[in-house]
């Protein structure tokens, strides 16, 4: 049954912090061929920085949205999370009007009418009338603009989300877990218009990673912690090792080859197979029962440059998915680098001034989002950290 939460917590800046390391892994993963991208954490596992960020985004919607949903203010919670779609939504258009815009500018002025072609942008060219529809509807998928669909239908299934958790934590948990495998069995999936086939991120099944997340935060907000068990944590450092192995060995060929839907979809991204599943909560645990949650409590503040990427997630990921498109543009097409990561010097010195480039002004977003927050916000908040707590609003920035 239900259980009360506390009227007020401290903010959490280890999930601004993690949420920040995602957004710069995006970032980087995003421009293809650049040597940054072989340090992120993808090349060393079976999940990458998407697994992390939605998980974390079932977190802070707990956090934000459930304390007033549970406390009998359901309506108001329902209307806010409606508000963050919408807001989402304008973000979308915004992004994909403003992709679309670099893209055919830089087709004009280089002169390369190949820009406009892959990754699904060429039904703008070639059928506008259904890709405008497509847009609108949020069933034109294309490449770096197909997270914040996703993450909409996701939050426009959190209210059942909320409601199974207000009667149990494990009944959201478990009717999510059985629609995961109804999904991937089934293969049930959004349509993709004007293309054919689904979404490469398929809600239906990434809604279990964010239910988790859900959870997570809901234990948190309430102050229980996950309990810890030796052998659960020896096969979670297994796994990771074991996934390593696999991945920079390549021995995907020793797997039988069986449909996919007999792994669960196995590594499939589109529907979170579950080795990859399995991948992000075993690093998730080991993380969690590791020394660095207790060192960055004691180090991070809401000045920190990454925690302030994670506190303005939604800005930071749209400008970070425009500057990538540049970054791809600049790279490619005006330098004439490859998409394969080659070392050289050149590719190295171009590599690190993009990827530096892109970061700084990053960073000078947070900062000038920051600075021109009402005073009236910025007081309380203020006051909170001499207090060592912080006020309810303030718990979880989505």
């Amino acid at each position: 049954m239900y259980r009360a939460f506390p009227n007020a917590m401290p903010r959490d800046y280890r999930i601004d912090f993690f949420r920040g390391l995602a957004l710069i892994s995006i970032f980087v993963n995003h421009i293809p061929g650049n040597l940054f991208s072989n340090f992120t954490h993808r090349n060393f596992g079976l999940s990458d920085a998407a697994e992390i960020f939605v998980l974390l985004a079932g977190v802070s919607a707990a956090l934000a949205y459930f304390p007033r949903f549970a406390s009998g203010q359901a309506v108001n919670s329902v209307g806010l999370v409606g508000k963050r779609i919408g807001t989402l939504y304008i973000a979308h258009l915004a992004a994909m009007a403003a992709g679309f815009a670099i893209y055919a500018a830089a087709s004009i002025y280089l002169e390369a009418p190949g820009l406009m072609l892959p990754d699904e942008r060429h039904w703008l060219v070639e059928q506008p009338v259904k890709a405008l529809a497509g847009i609108g509807m949020l069933t034109y998928q294309t490449g770096n603009f197909n997270i914040l669909p996703m993450y909409m239908v996701m939050m426009a299934m959190l209210p059942l989300i909320m409601l199974l958790a207000r009667v149990h934590l494990g009944l959201a948990l478990g009717a999510s877990f059985a629609f995961w495998v109804v999904t991937n069995v089934f293969r049930l999936t959004v349509p993709n218009y004007p293309g054919d086939g689904g979404w490469f991120f398929n809600p239906l099944a990434w809604q279990f990673l964010f239910t988790i997340g859900f959870v997570g935060g809901v234990m948190l907000r309430r102050g229980e912690k996950l309990p810890f068990s030796r052998p659960l944590y020896l096969f979670a450092l297994f796994y990771l090792v074991a996934a390593s192995v696999l991945v920079l060995g390549a021995h995907w060929d020793k797997f039988p080859v069986l449909p996919e839907w007999f792994w669960l979809s196995g590594f499939n991204k589109t529907w979170v197979g579950v080795f990859r599943l399995l991948h992000v909560l075993s690093l998730s645990y080991v993380v969690i029962f590791s020394p660095l949650p207790a060192f960055l409590k004691r180090r991070l503040d809401e000045g920190n440059w990454i925690v302030r990427l994670g506190r303005h997630t939604l800005p930071v990921f749209w400008l970070g998915t425009l500057l990538s498109v540049a970054g791809h543009i600049v790279r490619e097409n005006v330098l004439g680098l490859p998409n394969d990561p080659i070392f050289t010097g050149y590719s190295l010195v171009v590599d690190t001034i993009l990827i530096g480039a892109g970061l700084a002004v990053l960073f000078a977003l947070t900062a000038y989002l920051d600075w021109i927050r009402p005073a009236a916000k910025r007081r309380p908040a203020a006051e909170a950290a001499e207090r060592g707590a912080s006020p309810s609003g303030l718990v979880a920035a989505e």
